[in-house]
């Protein structure tokens, strides 16, 4: 029996027809069988706001199916008749009605569970405004509301729920009002610039002198100081950038220190900063200084004893010695293993670990001799398919996907015709043709380093994906 089977089998049903004791059964169909009832079916139905509802068959009475969303259920029922009186009992209700809202978005109900947490904020809004509850419970539920309209890509909306707080909240220096205020700019730090950089310059002066400890976020300083870099950089105010960049290095190397149980992912961005440092300062001529903070990364990575950070420490070094034309080390190919075998472990792969994937692929490819075809299709190939992801998200380099399946192309024409007809119809289906391909920059196969020159004033016969598109453009097919 799996874990979900156990979840439904050990979760109390009730027969829907004389409310009895019930069990559910699973499989080809679902249903509620009772004793005295016999069977009653369980079906899908969508409501009007096009959330997913299980209903009975026949009556179309509600009936939850789902443990998680039943526990909370019953939750909300244990509260709302709690012996608690007053704001203390009204507290309780919230909790488990966010706790309820967690679940039916966790179970596909994403409508109902925003409608639920807005429901929540309304009445939280009145009772701080009459002074009833504290500025962290308002703001808890704004974050909540914010987050939920977030998630289905209304970011007006949670600018509204935002800018409505704020405004009740402008008297109020709080630490959780200055966390509002950096998740307004976070938010917003690309379309509307100038106001992100008024929130998160505010959110600053009022943390200033507290220990991030306190914080609702311990890095909701840094996260503060790297919105900030963006948006200067951006206005193209380097001595800016340059500081705040600067500035959210030395945060997050702070609470590195403070925290040996910090997660991976957070010593990641911490390399990955210090990477781009160094970039910055070796575009400026400062090399010595560049390979310091390099050297300096895969450090504290090494002591954090964060394997993902290490290999991002060793692909920005490797970046590093590739723009600078620099000799690579001898071992660089045991390095490159170590970098995938590091970033293939990672739990969740987001477009920077893929794209990172990716490249250390690419590099280990370059180091192969031209001889070995089956390593070299097996590192061209996990780049590909990296890369493709990427594509059918709406989100990818395309300069980069397409370098990579050239090379990809050229291998698989010697021994595989028919996977490259395949590939080929996977690139046609996100408007890449040969011909944009034999227009496009060759890679490198094993050590050939040949290259073609792109014509960057033709324009491609269809509409390549964009760096930075956000719509998808066609779901991989299965």
């Amino acid at each position: 029996m799996s874990e979900t089977e156990q979840d439904y089998e050990n979760t109390k049903y009730v027969c829907p027809k004389c409310k009895g004791e019930a069990k559910i059964r699973t499989g080809y169909d679902t249903a509620i069988v009772c004793p005295q009832c016999g069977d009653s079916r369980i079906v899908l139905s969508f409501s009007t706001n096009g959330d997913m509802e299980t209903v009975v068959e026949g009556t179309g009475e509600y009936y939850e199916i789902e443990p998680t969303v039943r526990q909370a259920l019953d939750a909300l029922e244990k509260a709302k008749a709690s012996d608690k009186t007053g704001i203390d009992k009204q507290l309780e209700i919230f909790t488990a009605t966010n706790n309820l809202a967690t679940e039916y978005n966790n179970t596909g109900r994403e409508v109902k569970a925003e409608n639920l947490a807005n429901d929540v904020l309304i009445t939280i809004r009145s009772m701080f405004e009459r002074g009833e509850v504290q500025a962290e419970v308002y703001c808890d539920q704004v974050s909540m509301c914010a987050a939920f309209a977030s998630a289905r890509g209304d970011y007006d909306g949670a600018q509204k729920v935002y800018d409505s707080a704020l405004i009740d909240l402008y008297d109020c220096k709080d630490v959780n009002v200055a966390s509002l205020k950096v998740k307004r700019g976070l938010l917003w730090s690309k379309k509307d610039a100038d106001s992100a950089e008024t929130h998160l310059l505010d959110a600053i002066e009022l943390i200033k002198d507290i220990d991030s400890s306190e914080f609702p976020d311990p890095y909701m300083r840094a996260i503060a100081y790297d919105t900030l870099r963006g948006i200067y950089n951006k206005k193209a105010e380097p001595e800016k950038m340059e500081e705040y960049l600067s500035k959210a290095i030395d945060e997050r190397k702070d609470l590195l220190s403070k925290n040996p149980n910090t997660p991976a992912y957070k010593v990641a961005e911490l390399v990955d900063s210090m990477g781009y440092y160094a970039e910055l300062l070796s575009k400026g001529g400062d090399d010595n200084l560049a390979e310091m903070i390099l050297d300096e990364a895969k450090e504290l990575a090494e002591k954090a004893d964060c394997k993902e950070g290490v290999a991002y420490a060793v692909m920005n070094r490797a970046g590093y010695l590739q723009s600078k034309r620099k000799d690579l080390p001898e071992d660089f190919l045991d390095q490159m293993n170590f970098v995938t075998e590091a970033l293939e472990a990672a739990p969740g792969k987001d477009k920077r670990l893929k794209e990172t994937l990716s490249q250390a692929y690419m590099f280990k490819s370059m180091q192969r001799d031209p001889e070995d075809y089956e390593n070299l299709l097996s590192d061209i190939g996990r780049a590909y398919d990296l890369l493709l992801e990427l594509a059918y998200q709406g989100d990818v380099n395309e300069m980069f996907l397409m370098s990579t399946a050239r090379s990809y192309l050229v291998l698989l024409n010697m021994k595989h015709p028919e996977k490259a007809k395949k590939v080929r119809q996977e690139l046609g289906e996100i408007g890449i043709s040969q011909k944009n391909l034999d227009e496009s920059s060759r890679s490198s196969i094993g050590n050939s380093g040949k290259k073609t020159r792109v014509n960057l004033n033709k324009t491609p016969e269809k509409p390549l994906p964009g760096r930075r598109l956000k719509k998808q453009i066609k779901k991989k097919s299965e």
